[in-house]
C-alpha cells in the first residue's frame, strides 16, 4: 500500500505517532505495563484473536499481565509502520517482533504480528484508541538460553 505524500502537519502526526507505537514496545521490553497503557486513550481497547477484548487502561494491564504472566521476559520491536492521518483520527498499522522465555520450562518464543491501530488526537497528544493485535506466527527456536540483564538500570530519556 502507498500512502499519499503527507502535508508537514500530517508528517508531524506521523512521527508523533510512530513515537507512540515505539513507546509502549520500549515500555513492555522493561516490564512496565502501567506506563506501556498511558499510549492508551482512558477509554482505548485492546483486542487480539485470543484474548477478551479489554477497554480502559486497568483492563489493559490485567490483560497482559495475564498473557505475560509465564514469561521471564518480552522483547518487543516495533518496526517502521504505515500512518494515514485524517485531522484529529487516524488509522495506522505496524509490525512486530516480539520474543520471550517461559519461567515454567526456559522455552524460547518468537511471535510475529501486526498492531491494527485507531488513533486520535487528546488533549494529551495521540492516543491510541483501538489496537488488534493480529497474529502471524508463533515459533518456539531453538537455544535463547542466556543469562538476562534487567533493564530497569536504563536512565530516562
Amino acid at each position: 500500500m502507498i500512502l499519499p505524500q503527507p502535508t508537514p502537519a500530517q508528517a508531524a502526526d506521523i512521527v508523533a505517532i510512530n513515537q507512540l507505537a515505539v513507546s509502549y514496545s520500549e515500555a513492555m521490553c522493561r516490564g512496565a505495563l502501567e506506563e506501556a497503557v498511558l499510549v492508551f486513550s482512558d477509554d482505548g481497547e485492546l483486542r487480539s484473536g485470543v484474548t477478551e477484548p479489554a477497554v480502559g487502561h486497568a483492563a489493559i494491564v490485567a490483560i497482559i499481565s495475564a498473557s505475560i504472566a509465564d514469561l521471564e521476559f518480552v522483547f518487543q520491536t516495533t518496526h517502521q509502520g504505515l500512518v494515514r492521518v485524517d485531522g484529529d483520527r487516524a488509522r495506522a498499522r505496524f509490525p512486530l517482533t516480539e520474543w520471550a522465555r517461559r519461567r515454567s520450562d526456559g522455552r524460547a518464543i518468537q511471535f510475529l504480528g501486526i498492531y491494527d491501530d485507531e488513533v486520535r488526537r487528546t488533549p494529551d497528544g495521540w492516543r491510541f484508541s483501538s489496537r488488534y493485535l493480529a497474529g502471524l506466527t508463533i515459533a518456539r527456536p531453538a537455544g535463547f538460553d542466556g543469562r538476562i540483564h534487567p533493564l530497569d538500570s536504563l536512565p530516562p530519556l
